[in-house]
């Protein structure tokens, strides 16, 4: 049903790349949505499947599409969707990921509450299989430090919703090649120390599909531009207390230390090795 607004409150975002079966279940997803004040902007990185002809089959004007080379990198492909965005509220879905059916009425009505930004709870689906949850923690007082000394904290991006005015005040994703894999962090990491209120909701609204392509799998190159990350922000804290050093000499080893595990549990265990070496260098300095 085509019940397109002048207008639209939301605007939503999807960056795709040949995933035409997936993208078909994300689309389908968001038309079921019981808040239908939407458009979404397919943002298609040049795919050589049935992408296209998946967005027009389902004959929705709301949906458009725009085909974009980014290169490798997907927070370009996410920043063009923000320029052409309509809407005052933006919402992120990767096209293997998907949605349950109150999700966007949730979101605005913890926005309705005082949230500039929320997120919320997505199972994951590996290989068809529904095992485990990506879960935010809700009610956290200094999301900042969370941020900066525990990590991403369960905001996965396709759970996130934010106010346009946001990304005006604050700016949008790194496009630096060097943040790939953690630009999504580097963001919420900004948006916190700005003060944007983040709205945590511990449902379940989605579904994140773990597969060989999800853009994290590069283990080093994640790991790499995760430190960098908390390096650039800590170095940034003038004179901090022994605590929080302590704190950042603890995240940067355990940034390495997982990296080993993962690289360990791939089955390449000689390689693993090292990178024990590398996190306990980190604790000292």
């Amino acid at each position: 049903m085509d019940m397109k607004s002048p207008i639209p409150k939301i605007s939503i975002i999807i960056p795709t790349y040949n995933q035409a079966a997936l993208l078909e279940k994300a689309l389908q997803s968001v038309t079921a949505q019981t808040f239908q004040d939407w458009e979404a902007i397919v943002i298609d990185n040049h795919s050589t499947d049935r992408t296209k002809d998946v967005v027009d089959a389902m004959q929705d004007s709301r949906i458009r599409y725009m085909t974009f080379s980014n290169h490798g990198i997907i927070a370009a492909s996410r920043n063009l969707g923000i320029r052409m965005a309509a809407g005052s509220v933006i919402a992120f879905l990767d096209s293997d990921d998907l949605w349950y059916p109150s999700k966007l009425s949730s979101g605005l009505g913890c926005m309705d509450r005082g949230a500039d930004a929320i997120c919320h709870g997505l199972r994951i689906r590996k290989d068809g299989v529904l095992e485990g949850v990506i879960n935010p923690k809700p009610g956290i007082l200094d999301v900042f430090k969370i941020l900066l000394f525990q990590g991403n904290s369960g905001i996965a991006t396709s759970a996130v919703m934010v106010k346009k005015e946001c990304f005006d005040r604050l700016g949008v994703f790194s496009e630096n090649p060097l943040m790939v894999t953690a630009e999504d962090y580097e963001l919420w990491l900004r948006f916190s120390k700005h003060q944007v209120r983040w709205g945590f909701l511990s449902e379940v609204y989605g579904e994140y599909t773990v597969h060989g392509k999800n853009a994290s799998g590069n283990i080093e190159k994640q790991m790499l531009a995760e430190e960098r990350i908390v390096i650039t922000y800590f170095s940034a804290w003038k004179n901090p207390p022994l605590r929080e050093l302590l704190s950042y000499r603890k995240r940067r080893m355990m940034i390495v230390f997982r990296a080993g595990i993962r690289i360990w549990q791939s089955g390449n265990r000689c390689a693993s090795l090292p990178y024990l070496l590398k996190g306990i260098s980190r604790l000292f300095g």
